[in-house]
């Protein structure tokens, strides 16, 4: 496995030290540079060889989509950012993926499976058909093809899957969130992640998976139709 040569580039010291930290501990992962000024991290891009970028969005004089534009395809990249509403953007320009700020170590390991993906082709590793989920005393294995939804409940998450029904979880929404890839999950409201693949039908403001029906609030419906392609 050839190793990947990244770049990390982020205007917030401590975000840039978390993933460049993440690159060194990772096998397979080798610095080439990291850097809080996104124009000094192009030079860098353009002089040496890069395989993959990892980038913050919001940055003075350069930003992210700005530097993804100017690099072409010559590498992967990956998208860093405190921001949802930026994920539109990062799917025009075909990155490989796209992470919300504080990112989990294992959401970053998924991630750089689908750099690989695409670099290396068919003999690359798939990213994980599954996650684990605390609940109660149990930490449980549920298969990605075994979920319909997502729902927040008060101190409680609602997994509910196809063969055994809902499982409740203590873990929050949010932090749900950050560890499922964003090529099978999508947030369609503040309360609801559905399955991609799970999907049946969407209507003007709802979605329809198997016997279940699920609003589209407002503020996530763009990035949603987006990722669908209607």
């Amino acid at each position: 496995m050839k190793p990947l040569n990244c770049l990390v580039i982020d205007d917030e010291p401590l975000a840039l030290e978390l993933i460049t930290g993440y690159v060194k501990r990772t096998p397979g992962l080798v610095l080439s540079g990291s850097f809080t000024d996104p124009i000094a991290a192009f030079r860098h891009l353009e002089g040496g060889q890069v395989d993959l970028v990892i980038t913050d969005i919001r940055m003075p004089e350069l930003s992210g989509v700005q530097l993804i534009k100017l690099a072409g395809r010559r590498c992967a990249f990956i998208i860093v950012s405190a921001h949802h509403e930026h994920a539109v953007d990062g799917f025009d320009l075909d990155v490989a993926d796209y992470l919300l700020k504080p990112v989990p170590y294992d959401r970053f390991l998924i991630a750089v499976d689908k750099v690989r993906a695409r670099l290396e082709g068919p003999s690359a590793s798939p990213a994980a058909d599954h996650f684990f989920l605390r609940s109660g005393h149990e930490v449980l294995r549920i298969d990605h093809e075994e979920v319909l939804y997502i729902t927040a409940m008060r101190d409680y998450v609602g997994v509910h899957t196809r063969e055994r029904g809902r499982i409740l979880s203590l873990e929050n929404l949010r932090d749900l969130e950050r560890r499922l890839p964003a090529d099978r999950y999508c947030r369609i409201h503040r309360s609801h992640i559905v399955n991609l693949r799970a999907v049946q039908r969407v209507e003007r403001d709802h979605v329809v998976l198997a016997d279940t029906t699920l609003p589209i609030s407002d503020t996530y419906a763009k990035r949603f139709r987006a990722v669908l392609g209607v």
